[in-house]
């Protein structure tokens, strides 16, 4: 109730301050009606008890339910009994439903038993001299028309037009008629007549006295809050990174590669692969390549130490030959054994099967693995003792993807200008730096969709950067995305321009008083701005 009273206040000031028709309150009143019950006067002539609700379903729309029951029979050789239920869909010309012309489609369907009477129109002659016993369907177009006499009262005409089927069992008029058998009939023709008289539920809300006049009506305060970004800083050198994992296949204590042994081929082919998308990078120049080898923990330690570093110097070497690299951007290292790499794989068993015997010998291995204390061939001789069965499994399906070589190549991209980047940055964005995307930016106008995709573009390469993330912050606070603005801020930092965008968030989350505070304790022209808006809505709603 308090909200329909705060309506109807909001309706009386929109007329006074805007002249507004008293008519078209009223309209904006009679909102409120949405239902109406209705009889059929036609209908009643046919001493048929009618009932009609309606429903108003939206703005323009309604939905109508329409039932009629007749049970009299009038004399032996006379009866109209039948039941009829009438759905409809109606579509209002008007501004509200209940007034004015509509349009409608509805649906009819009942039974019946009736002969020996007259229907207006010279409709179902048969009638006359038949009695029919059955049922019809059907369907059709209404067009009609309502006229307000009250606030509640309607009188309301409708026709439509449509198609019946219906299936009987005719009987000769008289009582005890002869059975004259069953047939079926298709009728195209007036579906409906009606004339209704309607009475709509529903109270105008009371209005309360008027405001003053114009010039003394107080309006409120519309504040128009300021957001600012921020220019990244330029990189004095764009430098990028690929990184992968390379499973060579040695023979047993040898060091050299051989191509086609087992997988190598494959891959030694998405190493290649990793590296061609630098090195055939018009834009790009490869810095560095480092290479990585590990060895798994079965043997003596300096045996492995010894494998891990050869089979990562020959990787190096091979890779260098197919490439053409300068030798002097290698750099190679090593670790004789993987036990970091067994302890994350045997972590990882536990996680996807908790209920195996092997996760739940895990973690003894791992209180083995991870002792610093112990050496490493002393740990090797304590899980063999310990757990053959278990280190006869980790030999066959763990230890062979801890022998690997990771390598990782470093290049650098060349700057660009604008015109560039523009084009790059629909095809290789993560070429630019921060700051030549956001020189994009700016050439296009703030708050166009261009302009704002760039921001998005620049959030999705540097997903972690505090400058990237504010200024999507402030693009998604310009479109009213609360939820993504909230999402970015959380990754912006505390920049005073970030501080600024969180006091806005909280304005668009109506957190007035803790927006309010913010503001006082941000050093910022924009947050300055912010604060003296603020304060004066916050003032105009006092």
């Amino acid at each position: 109730m308090k909200f329909r009273r705060l309506l109807a206040y909001m309706v009386v000031v929109a007329s006074t301050a805007t002249g507004m028709r008293a008519e078209d309150v009223q309209q904006v009143q009679q909102l409120w009606q949405r239902w109406s019950m209705k009889n059929n006067l036609i209908y009643d002539a046919t001493l048929t008890p009618n009932l009609g609700i309606e429903y108003a379903i939206g703005p323009k729309t309604s939905a109508q339910l329409f039932f009629g029951l007749n049970p009299w029979t009038f004399s032996d050789n006379k009866k109209l009994r039948h039941w009829s239920l009438m759905p409809e869909w109606r579509r209002w010309l008007s501004e509200q439903p209940f007034k004015g012309w509509f349009w409608g489609v509805h649906l009819v369907g009942g039974e019946y038993n009736a002969g020996g009477v007259t229907l207006p129109f010279g409709l179902f002659k048969p009638l006359q001299h038949n009695r029919y016993e059955g049922w019809y369907g059907g369907g059709g177009l209404t067009l009609g028309h309502a006229w307000r006499l009250s606030d509640h009262w309607r009188l309301e005409a409708a026709i439509g037009m449509g198609y019946l089927h219906t299936r009987y069992h005719q009987y000769a008029a008289e009582v005890c008629g002869e059975d004259r058998g069953t047939g079926h009939y298709n009728y195209v023709g007036p579906t409906k007549l009606a004339l209704n008289i309607a009475y709509v539920f529903g109270n105008k809300p009371e209005l309360p006295p008027p405001p003053p006049a114009t010039d003394s009506v107080r309006m409120i305060y519309c504040p128009q809050y300021q957001l600012a970004y921020i220019t990244p800083q330029a990189e004095e050198e764009k430098t990028r990174q690929l990184s992968g994992r390379a499973f060579i296949d040695f023979v047993v204590d040898k060091t050299d590669i051989r191509p086609n042994y087992r997988g190598n081929a494959a891959e030694l082919a998405k190493v290649m692969k990793t590296i061609d998308v630098v090195r055939l990078d018009t834009f790009a120049t490869i810095t560095h390549v480092n290479i990585h080898g590990y060895a798994s923990p079965e043997s003596p330690f300096q045996h492995n130490a010894y494998l891990a570093q050869a089979r990562a110097e020959a990787f190096a070497n091979y890779v260098q030959s197919l490439i053409s690299l300068p030798k002097s951007i290698f750099t190679i290292d090593s670790t004789p054994e993987d036990w970091e790499g067994l302890y994350a794989r045997l972590d990882s068993l536990m996680s996807s099967c908790p209920n195996s015997l092997k996760s739940l010998t895990a973690p003894a291995l791992q209180a083995i693995i991870r002792d610093t204390a112990i050496e490493p061939d002393a740990k090797e001789r304590q899980l063999k003792k310990r757990y053959p069965r278990e280190w006869r499994l980790m030999l066959d399906s763990i230890f062979p993807a801890l022998r690997h070589s990771d390598y990782e190549v470093f290049y650098t991209i060349r700057p660009f200008t604008v015109e560039e980047a523009a084009r790059v940055i629909r095809e290789k964005p993560q070429h630019l730096s921060l700051n030549e995307m956001f020189l994009v930016a700016n050439t296009y106008e703030p708050g166009s969709q261009d302009y704002n995709d760039v921001f998005e573009v620049a959030v999705r390469m540097y997903p972690n950067n505090e400058t990237a993330n504010l200024n999507a912050a402030v693009i998604s606070l310009g479109k009213n995305d609360l939820v993504a603005a909230r999402h970015y801020l959380n990754k912006a930092g505390s920049s005073p321009e970030a501080q600024n965008a969180r006091a806005v968030l909280a304005i668009r989350e109506n957190r007035l008083g803790e927006a309010e505070q913010l503001l006082r304790e941000i050093d910022l022209p924009q947050a300055r701005h912010n604060l003296d808006e603020l304060q004066q809505y916050l003032q105009s709603i006092e």
